[in-house]
């Protein structure tokens, strides 16, 4: 069961803090199906609590979530910046977000300003508890209260550490939310990822200080659990 952007309560029913454009719907329909408990933090920030609270997240390439976004937003006529980045070239949509002159704050959810807070070191805001800039904060909260930072692009590896540590029933895996429309990263101008890169340089070094830890433990399985790991990677690559 989920219960969504209400007060953590206990250890037992843990928190995933949910970064925008990090897989989160297809994790959604995962906790649905558990006898858990899952605290969703859909709209808010990390806090720290004085009893101890279980958290999990997944972070994803600074790079590939921006252009994540953009093609979103394209995609999705509800969205409050439908209309004024449907005819937007990313180039001008990395532009607005490479402004400085623009607060890295929210604002009315259709004011074109919003590029800016919706990309510009998302992750590093989310987890330091609400500073974009706070990076040492951010890297602390996951030290001391993540149980688990899953990744984007090794999804199936990160899926099976939650359910080694959650002891979750994980039988089958639906992606939700998938933009089909957008391009392989591959095929996006150097130049463009590379000033995303730039401006999310806080959340490029926390997404690879945490990826360095994350294949740290999972080469440091022992060799019963790493059998385990490629049948389960297997089981659903197939």
């Amino acid at each position: 069961m989920i219960i969504f952007d209400k007060e953590a309560t206990t250890p037992e029913n843990p928190v995933f803090l949910h970064i925008p454009k990090t897989g989160g719907k297809t994790l959604w329909d995962l906790f649905e199906r558990q006898q858990d408990t899952i605290h969703v933090w859909h709209n808010r920030y990390f806090k720290e609590y004085q009893k101890p609270i279980r958290f999990f997240t997944f972070l994803r390439d600074p790079a590939d979530r921006v252009i994540s976004t953009y093609y979103y937003i394209r995609s999705y006529e509800r969205d409050p910046l439908y209309q004024k980045v449907n005819d937007m070239p990313l180039q001008e949509f990395v532009e607005n977000m490479q402004n400085e002159e623009i607060d890295n704050q929210p604002y009315n959810k259709n004011d074109i300003r919003n590029i800016r807070y919706r990309t510009v070191n998302l992750a590093t805001r989310y987890l330091s508890g609400g500073d974009p800039n706070d990076l040492e904060r951010a890297k602390h909260h996951i030290t001391k209260h993540f149980d688990l930072v899953g990744f984007t692009d090794m999804y199936l590896e990160s899926l099976f550490c939650m359910q080694q540590i959650y002891g979750w029933n994980i039988a089958s895996i639906n992606r939700k939310n998938k933009t089909n429309s957008r391009p392989e990263m591959n095929n996006i101008a150097p130049n463009i990822i590379q000033s995303i890169d730039q401006v999310n340089h806080h959340d490029k070094e926390l997404y690879e200080w945490a990826k360095q830890h994350f294949i740290k433990k999972l080469n440091s399985l022992d060799k019963d659990t790493q059998k385990e790991l490629n049948k389960w990677v297997k089981q659903f690559n197939t």
